[in-house]
């Protein structure tokens, strides 16, 4: 085999080593809301979330069948299974709104298909950037308002912490864990090449349309010009 052949080889191992390591994963709290206890399960759909890409908020809502509400995790530190039974409905009694920086979105949940207790509110992430999911409204008459943050690239997910911590009144937050990763740049995740940035494009699409502004007058001084001539 000449080296040639061998670098061939190598190059597509060496592409996927430089790609990120990327925190796929969810955050897993538990809550008292009123008299019972319930887990949510909260991540993006599609992970890992790229800007430009679809993605979406991606909620689990269980009724647990014991106080301490412990899912099953596998050896990764994600959610194996749920803590208790599904929770449905909650798409009329829940809404969600993304926040990143000083802007706002709400938007409305929707069941997913074939996964009870799952709700899923889809959107297109515009920058790499940190970002919240608040979600508010009832479950089961109380009020709450629950809000749970992306953890930027690199950043270790958030051990298990079973403080008990008062949201507001008849919501208590029993434990927290895990986490779920912030949008990437498209670029970061390109493969054979660095993919450009919307933006990108879009600069290139008007320093395009400049050129092609200044060739067409550049053509009218010259149609101009040419019969100027041909009348002298």
């Amino acid at each position: 085999m000449t080296l040639k052949e061998k670098a061939a080889l190598i190059a597509p191992t060496l592409a996927l080593l430089a790609l990120p390591l990327v925190a796929s994963a969810h955050e897993v709290a538990t809550y008292q809301i009123g008299s019972s206890n319930y887990q949510f399960v909260v991540g993006s759909l599609n992970e890992p979330v790229v800007v430009d890409d679809k993605t979406g908020v991606d909620l689990t809502v269980s009724k647990c069948y014991t106080a301490a509400c412990a899912p099953t995790m596998n050896s990764d530190g994600d959610m194996d299974g749920p803590a208790g039974t599904p929770v449905t409905g909650l798409d009329q009694t829940l809404k969600v709104t993304l926040s990143a920086g000083g802007q706002k979105k709400t938007l409305a949940l929707s069941p997913q298909y074939g996964k009870d207790g799952g709700y899923s509110a889809t959107f297109y992430p515009t920058v790499a950037t940190t970002m919240s999911y608040e979600f508010t409204g009832t479950v089961n008459g109380t009020a709450v308002d629950l809000t749970f943050t992306c953890l930027p690239d690199g950043t270790a997910k958030a051990p298990l912490d079973t403080a008990h911590t008062q949201i507001s009144d008849g919501v208590t937050q029993t434990s927290v864990s895990g986490g779920f990763a912030c949008p990437l740049e498209k670029a970061a995740l390109g493969f054979p090449e660095q993919s450009a940035a919307l933006g990108d494009v879009a600069g290139l699409a008007s320093s395009a349309r400049t050129y092609a502004i200044g060739a067409i007058v550049l053509s009218v001084i010259a149609l101009g010009a040419a019969l100027w001539r041909r009348r002298s």
